[in-house]
């Protein structure tokens, strides 16, 4: 009988960087996903949820009292349960189809996919945006990826620190706005799933018109 899939919910073994990434990578892949209409429990109250639990890790680390800790550990409990709860949603909603299971950003029990880290991004691409100060991101997509984090900058000759990082869950037609216009960007994308975080691609470069 072949092994029915499901989204792996155990989220109790994870350390708590790796509960971090996890939560962060499914609240993204989950984010306006066509296919998980209506999320239980809603993203939002999660988000809060793990927005507490990593602001009392990061107090616990840099001071690391007991009561620190203790305050880390109660605030990662609750996140474990909806964080599940969300599982017995995605089980419910996906019914064993892989794809749809992947595109939650939960691990499932697909052998294929199982405990690999994604690859480096290849063939990142960029094209002129239908908008002066837009340009179009693309780029070579990964089975095994749940989200896509990608940073850009000014090109300069001395380097300058990257900016912000966004995420999608496209590899197609990414929209960067608005940029200044004659001036040469960088791109560089990575790819995440819950086991890690790949490599980031190399750089794209281009005259934004």
């Amino acid at each position: 009988m072949a092994t029915k899939m499901k989204a792996l919910i155990g989220f109790g073994k994870m350390k708590d960087d790796e509960l971090v990434i996890s939560c962060n990578t499914i609240i993204g892949a989950m984010t306006d996903n066509a296919k998980y209409p209506a999320p239980t429990p809603a993203l939002a109250d999660i988000q809060i949820m793990l927005d507490d639990f990593t602001a009392k890790l990061a107090v616990a680390r840099k001071r690391g009292s007991p009561e620190d800790t203790a305050r880390k550990d109660e605030s990662r409990s609750p996140l474990i349960v909806v964080m599940q709860q969300l599982g017995y949603y995605v089980n419910s909603v996906a019914q064993g189809h892989l794809s749809t299971l992947l595109s939650s950003g939960f691990p499932t029990n697909s052998t294929s996919f199982a405990n690999q880290v994604p690859l480096k991004v290849d063939n990142v691409r960029l094209s002129d945006g239908r908008q002066s100060g837009q340009v179009k991101l693309d780029f070579a997509p990964q089975k095994i990826a749940t989200i896509y984090e990608y940073r850009y900058r000014i090109r300069t000759d001395i380097p300058v620190e990257w900016g912000d990082r966004f995420t999608t869950t496209s590899s197609r037609s990414n929209i960067i706005a608005p940029l200044e216009v004659g001036k040469f960007y960088e791109v560089q994308v990575r790819a995440i799933n819950t086991q890690g975080v790949g490599d980031w691609s190399d750089s794209a470069n281009i005259l934004v018109r």
